[in-house]
């Protein structure tokens, strides 16, 4: 028996009480033989029709499993919708009471399930089917092309049937928490269906039933309705606290018990393993599930955990103590951090994997997960610790997986088979967290990954890309939702696994890329705030790679001419390393080259597919980059300097540091377009400005062996740049002087 299963037997349901609860047309029944093989070997139903009545005697002793049209002349008094599919039964009736509290969850003549909704009077046709496609959407958003809309119930016309349930002991009902009802408990539960908390007592063995107890009682009594407590206890599984019950009748504990709209909701979402009370009761007057006052002076707080609320000594008082605190004494042992892949991956971290659709993030992941478990180092960087790798892959197939990952094979070697990686593709739809209205919470799946991770002791997952796994009222512009799905739900798979999680996730069209002056100019800060959604995501990951297409106006002013291969800028691919919480990152754009790899396919031909290279490129814009800083360099000697000595001069000795801007203004007239009426003059500031940060922020190697920033000058002090971020808005730049570094570092 499953999940705390009562027995069923055939023979206590009540042909009679069936025939009144799932009322159908009289002329016409629907035939279930089980299932046969067609022509190709494959089960399909064995169902059909004859010109006959249901005989609800034959089917409930299961001799005749039968079903039926529920449109009756334009009237229904039950619907249905059939979710053709074998889903976990606590997730199924969870999910079901969220949709509609008055849904109670049947499994269906092949196993799956039937979720069925029963009005008690007969209702116009038309109210059903659209109160049922209401429904069928809920489950449609949940479970996709496993909803079977041809057979949700009732139809506008035609002859579409549905299988009674009760036919054998397949098909059974379960309470909203998963458990298996009797046909008592059925009834139990269809009759108290319009008072929630009454209804969800049938199946309930969760430990808390003396609180729902004692809460049902204070229902019961406001509602005049106090005579239906035996009933209530005898739907509670197993319950034989009789003394209790006696304490309620004569005692009357349960009034010191709120029954307020909100203390059910908390109360009825505890018991269904919602996170939130986001269940709403029905409404008898409009017959709508919403939120009502029981009682105009209701208290809305939950009921309390205990039978007699402990009364506090007067006196007693709650001793605060100081809080841990940890003195750091300069004689710790400082442990190394826990790099797995140098500069990218690191235990227990998020790492992001950002760029525009279409620009390569699939393949570079792809690819580092076929480092991770041969130890191969990629780009240069190097694997420190291998380990069984996980691909989650949204958007591709598991065949396509296949192939990105030979490609990898064939570039990168064999592995030695000591690690493995595992997948899952589109087919296999994943959702990790269920967002609320307000709440976010783990989804079962969230759960078996838990359990997947321990057994396949997997220490890397590959999500690609990040939105496709979570569900509901989610906003990923929402730093709220976006904190609480990294935080709460992906980080915590990285600490458990002491590994790391990698995703993908796509950018806005901004580019993180630029020319000034023939100088190739990469913008981190831009490359980092490119990533689409909320700024928390950034702020949660611990590493950010950005990758950024090569464009043509790039390609033609700084490429073309040295690349004599064949290859067009569409082949070439930047990486930024944009951010990293642990060491410094990369100032210059890695460029990465699409190469094509052919890979074998069993019908003996092959498929194409890319993996990336290292490319000359990177050795170019080095060289074009050192050229173009000496060049500044010299400028900045010959023009800048004098005027920098000359802005100092005027300011005083007291002076250490002038703006950046002021530099500016006083060089302006020296340019020799500076006359130009067809050249802005903002465009010269521009480039004046470019040649001041570029010459005075290098880095300058002595001949005793010092390395230091900025122009050493005739007057004992070095000048370099300075920013100030104290003040409001964009940071402050300055020229900044120095005592001289020869002397700065005399003594060292």
């Amino acid at each position: 028996m499953e999940n705390g299963a009562v027995a069923h037997t055939n023979s206590v349901v009540d042909p009679r009480i069936i025939s009144e609860i799932f009322k159908c047309r009289t002329d016409k029944t629907l035939l279930w033989d089980g299932f046969k093989k067609d022509s190709k070997g494959r089960d399909i139903k064995n169902q059909y029709w004859i010109n006959a009545a249901v005989d609800f005697v034959l089917h409930t002793k299961g001799i005749k499993k039968q079903g039926g049209c529920l449109n009756r002349n334009g009237v229904a008094n039950c619907a249905v919708v059939d979710v053709d599919k074998d889903i976990d039964v606590k997730e199924i009736c969870r999910e079901a009471y969220r949709i509609d509290p008055l849904i109670i969850m049947f499994k269906s003549p092949s196993g799956r399930w039937h979720a069925w909704k029963f009005y008690h009077q007969d209702q116009d046709v038309k109210t059903v089917i659209k109160d049922i496609k209401r429904i069928e959407k809920e489950f449609i958003k949940l479970y996709g092309t496993d909803v079977d809309v041809d057979k949700t119930q009732p139809t506008p016309g035609g002859l579409t049937g549905i299988n009674f349930p009760f036919s054998s002991d397949v098909q059974y009902p379960y309470s909203p928490q998963g458990h298996r009802l009797s046909w008592k408990k059925f009834l139990f539960k269809y009759r108290f269906q319009h008072h929630p908390l009454v209804a969800i007592a049938a199946g309930l063995t969760e430990p808390g039933r003396h609180r729902t107890l004692c809460l049902i009682a204070a229902y019961l009594e406001k509602k005049d309705m106090f005579q239906h407590l035996d009933e209530v206890v005898d739907a509670l599984d197993d319950f034989t606290d009789t003394g209790y019950v006696k304490r309620i009748k004569e005692k009357k504990i349960h009034s010191k018990y709120d029954v307020g709209p909100d203390a059910i909701q908390i109360r009825i979402a505890e018991i269904v393993g919602h996170e939130e009370p986001i269940i709403k009761i029905y409404n008898e007057e409009t017959g709508k599930n919403e939120l009502i006052d029981f009682e105009a002076d209701a208290q809305d707080v939950t009921a309390a955990d205990v039978e007699d609320p402990p009364i506090p000594e007067p006196d007693l008082k709650e001793v605060i103590t100081e809080l841990e605190l940890f003195e750091h004494t300069g004689l710790e042992k400082i442990k190394p951090r826990p790099w797995l892949l140098s500069g990218w991956l690191l235990e227990k971290a998020l790492t992001l994997i950002v760029g525009q659709p279409g620009v390569g993030k699939t393949m570079l992941m792809h690819m580092i997960a076929y480092a991770l478990v041969t130890g191969n180092p990629i780009f240069g960087k190097d694997i420190l610790k291998r380990g069984n790798v996980l691909i989650v892959a949204a958007e591709e197939t598991l065949n396509e997986i296949d192939i990105r990952l030979t490609a990898a094979r064939i570039k990168m070697g064999k592995n030695d088979g000591r690690f493995k990686i595992y997948k899952r593709g589109l087919e296999q739809d994943l959702k990790l967290v269920k967002f609320t209205k307000d709440a976010a919470i783990k989804t079962n799946q969230y759960l078996q990954l838990e359990k997947t991770i321990k057994s396949k002791n997997i220490k890397y997952i590959i999500l690609d890309p990040l939105i496709n796994f979570q569900s509901g009222n989610y906003n990923e512009n929402d730093n709220q939702n976006m904190d609480a799905y990294v935080k709460q739900f992906l980080i915590p798979l990285a600490v458990n696994m002491k590994g790391a999680v990698i995703a993908g996730h796509h950018t806005n069209k901004i580019s993180m890329v630029s020319t000034q002056d023939s100088e190739l100019l990469v913008d981190n800060q831009n490359a980092l705030m490119a990533a689409r959604g909320a700024s928390s995501l950034i702020g949660a990951a611990r590493f950010v790679l950005a990758l950024q297409p090569m464009t043509k106006k790039l390609w033609d002013s700084h490429f073309k001419q040295h690349i004599k291969d064949g290859s067009n800028f569409v082949h070439y691919t930047g990486l930024i390393e944009a951010k990293s919480n642990y060491n410094m990152i990369a100032d210059e754009i890695s460029w990465l080259k699409k190469d094509t790899i052919q890979v074998p396919t069993d019908d003996g031909f092959t498929e194409s597919t890319g993996v990336y290279t290292t490319t000359d490129l990177n050795k170019i814009t080095k060289a074009k980059n050192k050229l173009k800083a000496a060049e500044n360099l010299a400028w900045c000697k010959s023009h800048a300097l004098p005027t920098v000595q000359k802005l100092f001069n005027i300011a005083g000795d007291e002076a250490d540091q002038i703006t950046l801007n002021s530099v500016v203004v006083e060089l302006v007239p020296l340019e020799d377009d500076a006359g130009d009426d067809n050249i802005p003059e903002s465009k010269i500031k521009t480039r004046i400005r470019r040649k001041l940060e570029n010459g005075f922020d290098g880095k300058v190697e002595t001949k005793d062996g010092f390395q230091t920033e900025g122009i050493s000058a005739d007057d004992g002090y070095n000048y370099w740049l300075k920013r100030d971020h104290s003040k409001s808005g964009a940071a402050k730049v300055f020229i900044a002087r120095f005592i001289d570094f020869k002397k700065r570092n005399m003594n060292r």
